[in-house]
């Protein structure tokens, strides 16, 4: 009899896959990794730190090699002779007993080399797992994974920026797991990696994520990220930790180190190399890439609100009420503060809901972190609220900047504490107002800025129409004297107050007294502040005014007093 023939590069000996699991050992034990969420293909070989190992031809001790329903062989493996045989599979479970599911059964071979290739497919079943057996463990072998990425080389000198491979694929980017959406069998330990790689994303620069997020897969099923901050250019090589995380844990698994660098052209280059073979499927991320001058120790707003400290109370300042916009560096009075890791007593901070983070503070290895909100209140406790997490990064100069977002909660606020301050330091707030100077000469008549803010009317209140945005002059760096505008018309500070002042921000000023006369000259008026329907709640630093001939007036407006958040209001 004969058959058609069949090329020997079709042999399943000769055509398989690499699957180095030691995990699946019968073992090993404390994990619950699931074999339905992977994509089965094909013919596989497997190994355990490199040597040869079968299934499990006997029963397996449940949640034994890491899974919770446990798969093996219940016949024996075939001889060389058999060929590719049928072999039925068992699932044992804790309270089902050694064969308490029976699956589809699957194909196998033997190989002259003394090992077995298995026709692995999608169990179909809850949680079950393919068991390999340590008693089968036999020599080292030398295999070479079929999943390589070679990239395009560029060889015009040994300096890794000029000489790297390209790895562009979708698949790493964080999100790429979407809910409901079953795990691809990607595993950068079964890449061959050679050398230094540049990250894109669909052509555009990518790099790896310095942080965890609870949604993070990127197309396999742990996720490794960079376990510190980038280095900078003049750094050069740098040797950076890699942590790995699994659903909503981070930092579960910590891989293998590897080296990066900063390069001129405003990019980064990794020398990867195979991830840690215990952990389950890891793979390298890649998010759109941030400009190396985007550190966040670098480009943030300084928040100098001495009435977040946990030793100050008496007023219902609430932070959902604000418009919150990137990275935050918080000082009281000038000097450096941090946020609370203890809980803050209900009441302190100025607000109802009182804003901790409930795990320590990042060390300067550990790059951008993620970290819990707890809230306290009254009746509650310390812990009464989980909030969503929050970024913190610990930068050069020993100080912290944080990712502070809307708590999206009645009246919460975040807390500091002043345990915790420091040194003074001297910052600029990214917040300046430069306005157009006029330079004809030193009367401040003609020589003023523009201030033109259509939400600094009075009657721009968010009683009437809109939410409290984050305007506020104590975080504007003023210059010399201003002339005030609404719309390109001319305007003046009130020398009143109504209850519903907002303009724009959470408390308003507004000038203690009459404006003065042509023949008065610069004269020193008190700022007054008002809240609500509390007038003249706040005394703030008295300011200049000048009434000017061409009828209008000239303010030289000054740093508000910090011990609260004012806004200086025209009419």
């Amino acid at each position: 009899m004969t058959v058609a023939f069949q090329s020997i590069s079709s042999d399943p000996c000769y055509n398989y896959e690499s699957l180095d699991r030691p995990w699946r050992a019968n073992n090993e034990s404390g994990d619950y990794i699931c074999d339905e969420h992977f994509s089965w293909n094909g013919w596989y070989r497997l190994f355990y730190n490199g040597m040869d190992i079968q299934m499990s031809e006997t029963c397996v001790s449940s949640y034994s090699c890491n899974t919770y329903i446990n798969l093996w062989l219940s016949d024996p493996h075939p001889q060389i002779e058999d060929g590719v045989v049928i072999r039925e599979l068992c699932g044992g479970s804790y309270w089902g007993g050694c064969c308490a599911y029976k699956l589809n059964p699957i194909r196998v071979k033997a190989c002259p080399g003394n090992y077995y290739v298995y026709e692995l497919v999608n169990p179909q079943l809850w949680c079950a797992g393919y068991c390999t057996d340590v008693n089968t463990i036999s020599q080292a072998v030398s295999t070479v994974s079929p999943d390589i990425f070679t990239g395009s080389s560029i060889t015009l000198n040994y300096d890794p920026c000029s000489n790297y491979n390209i790895l562009d694929n979708q698949w790493r980017t964080l999100n790429y797991q979407n809910i409901g959406e079953s795990l691809t069998d990607h595993d950068d330990t079964r890449v061959e990696w050679d050398g230094w790689y540049r990250l894109f994303i669909n052509g555009s620069s990518a790099q790896m994520p310095e942080w965890c997020l609870p949604s993070m897969s990127c197309g396999g099923y742990s996720a490794l990220y960079l376990g510190g901050s980038h280095p900078r250019l003049e750094d050069g090589v740098v040797t950076c930790e890699i942590n790995g995380s699994r659903g909503g844990q981070c930092s579960r698994y910590r891989s293998n180190p590897i080296q990066v660098k900063a390069c001129p052209g405003n990019y980064y280059v990794y020398k990867f190399t195979r991830p840690t073979l215990s952990i389950p499927a890891p793979v390298y991320c890649a998010v759109a890439f941030q400009s190396i001058s985007s550190d966040p120790c670098y480009n943030y707003e300084s928040l100098d609100r001495p009435w977040r400290a946990n030793n100050e109370s008496g007023d219902s300042i609430c932070d959902d009420s604000f418009s919150w916009n990137g990275w935050y560096r918080l000082f009281y009075n000038g000097m450096d503060i941090r946020m609370s890791e203890t809980c803050v007593s209900s009441y302190s901070c100025n607000t109802e809901i009182n804003l901790w983070l409930s795990d320590p503070h990042p060390q300067i290895e550990d790059g951008v972190v993620i970290r819990e909100l707890c809230g306290s209140y009254q009746w509650s406790g310390c812990c009464a609220y989980k909030l969503k997490p929050i970024r913190v990064k610990v930068c050069p100069g020993n100080y912290y900047v944080y990712e502070l977002v809307n708590p999206q909660l009645w009246c919460a606020g975040y807390c500091t504490d002043v345990s915790t301050i420091s040194q003074v330091v001297s910052t600029v707030s990214p917040d300046i107002i430069t306005g157009s100077g006029i330079t004809l000469n030193d009367d401040p008549c003609n020589n003023y800025n523009i201030l033109d803010n259509d939400w600094r009317r009075t009657l721009r209140s968010w009683y009437m129409d809109e939410s409290l945005t984050d305007h506020d002059d104590t975080r504007v760096e003023w210059d010399g004297w201003y002339r005030l505008f609404i719309n390109g018309s001319s305007a003046q500070m009130p020398e009143w107050c109504f209850y519903y002042m907002s303009c724009g921000g959470f408390s308003s000023l507004y000038l203690g007294d009459s404006h003065p006369r042509l023949e008065d000259g610069v004269v020193t008026r008190e700022i007054y502040g008002s809240r609500y329907d509390q007038c003249s709640r706040y005394r703030s630093d008295p300011i200049q005014v000048k009434a000017c001939p061409a009828n209008y007036y000239v303010y030289k407006f000054t740093r508000p007093s910090v011990s609260i958040q004012f806004l200086y209001i025209v009419q």
